[in-house]
């Protein structure tokens, strides 16, 4: 399985797909890579600038 931190749980593969579960440690370990080397794009903050900065 694929431990997804904001979830909880199982780590979906795509939105509203499957879940990361049930896998071979092989299938699990590709699949960890991948979502690793994703950028989230919640994971994404902008800041501007304001006049105290």
């Amino acid at each position: 399985m694929v431990y997804d931190d904001e979830l909880k749980g199982p780590a979906q593969i795509r939105k509203n797909g499957p879940f990361a579960e049930n896998l071979t440690k092989e299938q699990a370990d590709i699949l960890a890579e991948g979502l690793a080397n994703k950028p989230a794009m919640s994971a994404v903050s902008v800041r501007t600038p304001t006049a105290e900065n």
